[in-house]
């Protein structure tokens, strides 16, 4: 066996540089810190870790006529954040130790594998018969494109460590997520200038990351609004690489299922700033889907996102002050808000979900039951809106148009709160809570105390369950002005 003993304890990279250990070399020798050296962070290179591998030679005798193609080591990863940590690396047959792009395979494989076990429910990939009728098509495609660009590569690990950080109590693995996420972040604004990769559908993903790991973890401020903008900014950037590539980039396989998928959570971005987006625009409505059929899904996005120019519209009603004029554009937003109302009621009539809420966490999630239960709170959760916007419309003798039982809405989405918290659901949660139980929670807020009393309640006991404390922080941050119980 050949060894190293005896020699420099610097690391990889120090010894490279003729770095050797500080207590040789106090000014700028390697001070053998880890999981990273002092003076690789100051000079902002890799850091090669301070593992030398050992090199075993097989001197068995064997037939000559035998070619010998074995030679053994220990294989124990220690350590690799994409290839900026060396660990314990497996010898190769052919070349003694194994290629630092495996080490780094390696590691990824086993951090995005415990990611998708906590984010997906039941830890297993939703099938097509759930995915359409949910918002779980991208996953698919985040799996299916994820080696084609590097952007993406470093977003998705970044928060597959930080989620598995957090599960675990691993403090390291979640300020290696966090630094990994930098990287990312800079390497998306290197990329952006390249017009190709600027509209493929990897940047595309990997912008739909970054949001999603600011809605998870992007909470580190004391008042927790920075977590909302952050989320914001990357939806802007989402809309921009969007309008650079035309409705008819979006008509068939990963970039229309990025796409539709993504069409919520740029809504509710546009409905939290009140202003119109451009998905309600008649190219955005109807391109993509020119070749193939609307879902139920998206037929009530299409519903929810008519919302935004008519908040736009209220906001401009509000500060009219020629009366005569303000009189006539709060008659066109009560009929608009109407047609709204009617086009909820046709939906419910033609796609009805088979759910109904009991306010109890069941034993077994059925991924059809989970799909029926998103599409629930999403109409339940647009009618409120639409009715209580109708309401804030009306005069006193005009009540009579809208006739809707808002408490039974607001508790029907609270009734449903403890199936999505359900441990099963997993990480996906955040999907399909943020809208419905945004819009429960501000209602609960405007009717006082005195009402919703029981539902009230059961939001307390369901947002104090350890798996809904990331879910709680970020509605809370989307909405500053939330019950104080949330706080």
């Amino acid at each position: 066996m050949v060894g190293v003993p005896g020699r420099s304890k610097a690391c990889v990279t120090c010894l490279r540089r003729k770095k050797r250990v500080r207590l040789v070399f106090p000014l700028y020798g390697c001070d053998l810190q880890k999981p990273r050296c002092g003076p690789c962070r100051k000079a902002c290179i890799e850091c090669g870790g301070y593992y030398r591998p050992r090199i075993f030679i097989n001197n068995t005798v064997q037939n000559p006529d035998t070619k010998v193609r074995t030679m053994g080591a220990s294989c124990e990863l220690r350590h690799d954040t994409f290839g900026k940590k060396a660990g314990r690396n497996p010898i190769a047959a052919e070349s003694v130790a194994l290629l630092p792009s495996l080490a780094r395979s390696a590691y990824q494989t086993k951090y995005l594998d415990l990611f998708w076990n906590l984010y997906l429910p039941n830890g297993v990939a939703l099938s097509p018969e759930v995915t359409q009728p949910t918002l779980g098509g991208w996953i698919g495609t985040i799996q299916e494109i994820y080696s084609t660009e590097e952007v993406l590569r470093k977003a998705l690990l970044a928060m597959s460590l930080a989620a598995v950080g957090k599960h675990d109590g691993s403090q390291f693995l979640k300020e290696e997520g966090m630094e990994l996420y930098a990287g990312a972040l800079q390497g998306m604004a290197v990329a952006l200038k390249n017009p190709k990769r600027a509209l493929s559908d990897g940047m595309l993903t990997a912008i739909r990351i970054f949001s999603l790991y600011e809605s998870m973890h992007g909470n580190n401020d004391a008042s927790g609004l920075a977590q909302a903008r952050s989320w914001v900014v990357h939806n802007s950037g989402d809309v921009a690489l969007l309008m650079a590539r035309t409705p008819h980039s979006f008509t068939t396989g990963h970039a229309h299922r990025l796409f539709a998928d993504g069409r919520l959570h740029l809504t509710l971005s546009a409905l939290r700033t009140r202003k119109r987006t451009f998905l309600a625009e008649p190219a955005w409505m109807a391109i993509p889907w020119s070749q193939q059929e609307k879902s139920p899904r998206d037929h009530l996005i299409d519903i929810l996102i008519d919302i935004t120019p008519v908040f736009e519209d209220m906001d401009i009603m509000k500060s009219c002050e020629h009366m005569q004029q303000k009189e006539a554009l709060r008659q066109q937003l009560i009929a608009r808000y109407l047609d709204l109302q009617q086009r909820l009621v046709d939906w419910n009539t033609r796609f009805a979900p088979d759910f109904e809420p009991t306010g109890e966490c069941p034993e077994v999630i059925l991924p059809s039951k989970l799909a029926a239960a998103h599409l629930s709170t999403l109409l339940w959760s647009t009618q409120l809106v639409v009715a209580i916007n109708i309401n804030l419309l009306l005069h006193t003798s005009e009540n009579s148009l809208v006739a809707m039982d808002l408490d039974r809405l607001c508790g029907n989405i609270v009734k449903t709160i403890p199936f999505f918290c359900h441990p099963s659901v997993g990480l996906f949660r955040v999907h399909l809570t943020t809208y419905p139980l945004s819009v429960a929670l501000q209602y609960i807020c405007d009717v006082g105390a005195g009402r919703m009393v029981a539902e009230r309640r059961l939001l307390v006991d369901c947002l104090d369950n350890p798996a809904c404390v990331g879910m709680r922080q970020f509605i809370t941050s989307m909405n500053d002005n939330l019950p104080g119980f949330l706080q």
